[in-house]
């Protein structure tokens, strides 16, 4: 009965702070690429995705390079959709392509389902097109302490608001492929060096509006609660490069 209860809250929670926007889906697999087939990986890989996802109503992918971690220099391939409709729509000739051309250069592995919370995301409304750099974290969280943990996320985002915090953070949950509470929170930025700007003066101002609309130290507590909110092993930091030449062109995504 209790995890009854935890499924519908959360479930009524999560929806809640959705209702005003269109979640985007992400679907993601990793591809393991060797040493010495990247260029041509890369150069197929361009090709396939100018010839068969380039246009309006065809599938939208999106390419990025894995920079640390123990994948790093492989590869994470997304589609990104607005609706679950959309991946019953198989390109047969476009995939088909894909295993004749792409196929032999690399291994793929994982698939996994994403959806952006957008009521726990952030756009400071920039419209600046894509960034380079991911900074990308990856959080599992206990079914018992599910509230602590979206209680500060969405508090984060409503202090980012406040304070006009120059950087975008897209939230996304794991809803198939993940074993336990996944999630991932994605800071786009142009460049390292643009990264370290964030992570000065706007993140102190941010600091500052979460305690003054929260209360004096609740950034620090309520962080503490998200901590131990985690599984073990339970946050991850990565960093992946976004590579526009493999991927759809840019539209309004929050990825």
């Amino acid at each position: 009965m209790r995890k009854l209860f935890l499924l519908l809250f959360t479930t009524l929670f999560l929806t809640s702070i959705n209702a005003q926007e269109q979640n985007w889906i992400m679907q993601t697999r990793l591809l393991n690429v060797d040493a010495e087939d990247v260029q041509k990986f890369e150069s197929a890989v361009a090709k396939k995705t100018k010839m068969y996802n380039s246009k309006e109503g065809t599938a939208r992918w999106l390419t990025f390079r894995i920079l640390t971690g123990p994948n790093a220099n492989n590869y994470v391939r997304a589609q990104l959709e607005t609706s679950w409709e959309m991946f019953d729509n198989v390109d047969t000739v476009g995939n088909a392509y894909w295993q004749k051309t792409v196929g032999p250069l690399h291994t793929a592995e994982g698939g996994q389902f994403w959806w952006r919370n957008n009521g726990v995301s952030y756009n400071p409304g920039t419209n600046d097109g894509p960034k380079k750099i991911r900074r990308i974290i990856f959080y599992n969280y206990k079914d018992s302490k599910r509230q602590d943990f979206w209680r500060f996320r969405q508090r984060v985002a409503k202090a980012m608001e406040a304070s006009s915090f120059p950087g975008r953070m897209s939230v996304f949950y794991c809803a198939s492929g993940c074993n336990g509470n996944w999630v991932q929170v994605r800071f786009h930025h142009d460049s390292f060096t643009g990264q370290a700007e964030t992570n000065g003066e706007p993140l102190e101002n941010y600091i500052a509006k979460y305690n003054e609309m929260y209360g004096n130290d609740s950034y620090e507590q309520d962080g503490d609660k998200m901590q131990e909110s985690l599984m073990p092993d339970g946050m991850r930091v990565r960093h992946h490069e976004y590579l526009p030449e493999l991927s759809s062109p840019w539209g309004s995504r929050g990825n």
